[in-house]
């Protein structure tokens, strides 16, 4: 992959805390994804894929313990230098950021030569929650509800 292959995500235009608190739940081939903010202005909202590709999920303490020691070839997950730190366009925007989207098909070849076929805009959303780090990838843009901002 290029370097910076991963771009902050601002699901509502807005700061969000790190770690927050995530609840998944998967139905057929779509995924919600509950969302608790943990800072002084707390943030609760939902995530909804209607459709998803492929979802790796994985212990948050043991990523972060063996994140160091990833082979760039043996992880789906991104690694620090795909991601880009030093976007400012936003004032909100500061490390450590919960939610990063690919760029376009950036995650394509590893669904082959039948995804190169199935999938025309692939996009992977890379999130760094309290329990579990995920990484979905979707050709469809999410909904967000907010339930509390």
């Amino acid at each position: 992959m290029e370097s910076a292959s991963y771009q902050p995500w601002f699901p509502l235009k807005r700061n969000l805390s790190p770690y927050p608190l995530i609840n998944c739940q998967l139905n057929n081939l779509s995924l919600t994804l509950s969302w608790q903010g943990q800072d002084t202005h707390p943030l609760a909202m939902e995530i909804y894929f209607p459709t998803i590709a492929g979802l790796q999920v994985i212990d948050e303490s043991s990523y972060q313990t063996h994140c160091h020691q990833l082979d760039v070839n043996n992880t789906p997950f991104p690694l620090e230098q795909e991601l880009n730190h030093t976007i400012k366009e936003y004032d909100y925007f500061n490390l450590p950021w919960p939610i990063w989207k690919s760029v376009k098909n950036a995650r394509l070849h590893c669904y082959g030569q039948l995804g190169e076929h199935i999938y025309q805009a692939l996009y992977s959303y890379y999130i760094i929650g309290q329990e579990c780090v995920y990484l979905i990838d979707t050709e469809c843009e999410p909904d967000i509800i907010p339930l509390l901002c």
